[in-house]
């Protein structure tokens, strides 16, 4: 069992981006320092911009905030957006996967609507990245797994209904993952609905 439910709140949401991407990752510089001048995320303090876009299959471009971090990021070879959880979000774990998974599609909402990018990014919905960035509370094994699968089971069917797959990443040296799958999904915006949230674009 997780040592305490309330302690999980480390949690990464990770779209990845359709193919073919059509947009650098240096573009995303300008969109996320535009960000932090109006402070367009609820309850994030934004702060400053990171490239790391050099780094072959890093995190790319990060934005940094008090409450979390924001990667457009290729890690495993794949663009994406990652929505980083750093400090605890309020509620059960079900609220916490709850807040970061809206927090990541108000973010790919945002940057499928930049009139910067014009369009040319595009995020996959069908297909989420899970993972529990806390190797002490939430270790890769069955334990952990057992303790979260009912919540996360219950939130993803609220996201897509019931015809989700779930597929844990069993490796023990690796961080706690899941990738859920959807045969059919909306797009983020309708997806964001599923969960009684809206996302606010400039």
């Amino acid at each position: 069992m997780l040592r305490d439910e309330m302690d999980v709140f480390k949690i990464n949401v990770k779209f990845f981006a359709r193919d073919p991407v059509q947009v650098e990752q240096a573009e995303f510089v300008p969109v996320f320092h535009s960000w932090i001048q109006i402070q367009s995320v609820p309850e994030h303090t934004l702060i400053d911009v990171a490239d790391y876009a050099h780094v072959k299959d890093g995190p790319g471009i990060l934005l940094v905030s008090h409450e979390a971090n924001f990667y457009a990021d290729d890690v495993g070879g794949r663009l994406g957006f990652t929505y980083q959880r750093k400090h605890a979000a309020p509620g059960d774990l079900k609220d916490r996967l709850r807040q970061a998974i809206v927090a990541a599609l108000e973010s790919c909402v945002r940057l499928e609507n930049d009139p910067r990018l014009n369009g040319r990014i595009q995020f996959k919905t069908d297909e989420v990245s899970i993972q529990l960035n806390d190797r002490l509370n939430a270790p890769n094994n069955d334990q952990t797994w057992s303790a979260v699968e009912p919540e996360l089971r219950q939130m993803l069917s609220e996201l897509y209904g019931k015809d989700v797959k779930l597929d844990r990443k069993a490796d023990p040296r690796e961080l706690f993952e899941v990738r859920a799958t959807a045969a059919n999904a909306p797009n983020a915006s309708e997806l964001l609905s599923h969960l009684g949230a809206t996302a606010q674009t400039w």
